[in-house]
Parts: structure tokens; C-alpha cells; sequence
């Protein structure tokens, strides 16, 4: 241990005194600490490590360790990236053969499809061929039993005309008496066969025959029979003539149209 300075105390006796004392004692207090101090003992430093000498062959090694190191991590960074890029590649595939069978999918169903409408499409232009051919058939078998009737009814009528035409004047029971079509040509025609005839003549203009028509169910006149003669027998083949040009609307019988005789008087103001 180091041994400290003993200062000696100095009594004051005056004031004056005192103060220098005490500056003195001060500087010799302070003079006794600067001079303990370079007794003091020093802390201990640890020894600095000397760096210990490697041998070349060590450092080869290591360095060698350290190539190897790193090349595995190389290594085994690029067999993981390959690996990524593998599984990448694979999801990749199965990606695009989800996509070609979805895309197969749909073109299944749309053939599936099309091939269906088609099918109804076929199925429909044969219902409608059937029906069709069965209309035909119906129309053309109509068609053959309503000329076949029109046949027979155009015999049967032919037959009537020719036995009304054979008898001669007869009455026979009608629903509807035959009508005369009256027109301005009718008149016309009248007219122009019977006036030449009364001018021609000097005959009255009220001069008539009574005559017999046979009306065929065309409304024409078939046959002419005179029934009360005007007196002139000129005026009977005019008026004669003038019947065989009229029109009728037909009679009927049995709601059918049927020839019949039907007695006229021909004359200039007939109507």
C-alpha cells in the first residue's frame, strides 16, 4: 500500500496569518496528492494474443472445404431451381391438358349437340313428309272421288237433259224456278233480234210468243218449243232465236241444280 503524506496542522493566530496558512497548507495538500498519485499502482492489461502461425497445408483445406461448400450450395440451390422449374413445367402441362380436355369437353357437347338438333331437324322434315304425303294422298283421293261424283252427277244430268229434250215440254218439280238475267246486253240483244223483225213486218210493238225453254244448269237454253204462237211466224223464229241467246240462273232441286222446261213470253218489253 502506498503511504500517504502527513501535513502538519498549523494553529491561526490571526486572520491574516490564517489565510496564508491556508493557501499554503492548500498548495502543499495539493503538491503531497500529485506526488502520492505517482505511487499508485496501474491496472493490469491482459497480454495481447500473438497470432498464432497457420500452416499453408491448413489453409489449403480450409480453402479447399470452403470451394467445396460453396459448389454443394451451388449446387443444391441450381438442382432446387431445377426442381422448380421442373414442377413448374408439370403444373404447366397439366394446365394446358385441363385446358385441351375442357376444350375437347365442350366440343363434345357442342357435336353432341348439333348432331341432336340435327336428328329432331331429320325427324321433323319426315313427320312432315309423312303428313304431307298423307294430305296428298287425302286431297288426291278427294279429289278423285269429287270428279268421279262430278262425272256421275254431269251423266246423270246429261242423262236428265237428254230425256227432258226427248219427252218435250214437261213440268217438273223444282225448289227455285230457273231466274232470267236481265242486263243491258240481254235488252241489247233482244232488242236488235225482234225490232228489225216488228219494223219489218208493221207488227204491233206489244206482239208475244208464249215458247217452252229448256234450261241446263249452265243457265243456257238447250231446247225451244213454241207453245202459243204470236201469229207471225217470223216473229216466232226471232223470238225463237232471241230465246236461245237468254241466261238464266238454274233452277233447283234438292238444293242442287237440275234442267228444267220453263215457259217464257218472248216479247220486246219483256223483262
Amino acid at each position: 500500500m502506498p503511504v500517504m503524506p502527513v501535513v502538519p496542522v498549523v494553529p491561526v493566530t490571526t486572520d491574516r496569518k490564517q489565510k496564508r496558512r491556508r493557501g499554503g497548507t492548500l498548495l502543499v495538500t495539493l503538491a503531497a496528492l500529485a506526488v502520492g498519485s505517482c505511487f499508485l499502482p496501474r491496472p493490469m492489461r491482459p497480454p495481447e494474443a500473438t497470432p498464432a502461425t497457420v500452416p499453408d497445408s491448413a489453409r489449403e483445406s480450409v480453402a479447399r472445404d470452403s470451394s467445396a461448400a460453396e459448389a454443394a450450395r451451388r449446387d443444391s440451390i441450381a438442382r432446387a431451381q431445377r426442381e422448380a422449374a421442373r414442377q413448374d413445367s408439370i403444373a404447366r402441362a397439366q394446365r394446358e391438358a385441363a385446358r385441351r380436355d375442357s376444350i375437347a369437353r365442350a366440343e363434345r357437347a357442342a357435336a353432341a349437340r348439333r348432331d341432336s338438333i340435327l336428328e329432331a331437324e331429320r325427324a321433323a322434315a319426315r313427320r312432315d313428309s309423312l303428313e304431307a304425303a298423307r294430305r296428298d294422298s287425302l286431297i288426291a283421293a278427294a279429289r278423285r272421288d269429287s270428279l268421279a261424283s262430278i262425272e256421275t252427277a254431269r251423266a246423270a244430268v246429261a242423262a236428265e237433259l237428254a230425256e227432258l229434250r226427248e219427252s218435250g215440254p214437261v213440268f217438273v218439280a223444282h225448289d227455285e224456278a230457273p231466274r232470267l238475267v236481265w242486263d243491258t246486253d240481254a235488252e241489247a240483244a233482244l232488242a236488235t233480234t225482234l225490232l228489225p223483225v216488228i219494223r219489218a213486218g208493221g207488227l204491233d210493238a206489244d206482239i208475244a210468243a208464249s215458247i217452252w225453254l229448256l234450261v241446263r244448269i249452265d243457265g243456257r237454253v238447250e231446247a225451244t218449243a213454241i207453245q202459243v204462237s204470236s201469229g207471225d211466224q217470223a216473229f216466232d223464229a226471232a223470238a225463237v232465236r232471241a230465246a236461245r241467246g237468254m241466261l238464266f240462273a238454274p233452277a233447283l232441286r234438292g238444293g242442287r241444280v237440275a234442267p228444267v222446261w220453263v215457259l217464257r213470253e218472248i216479247s220486246l218489253l219483256m223483262r
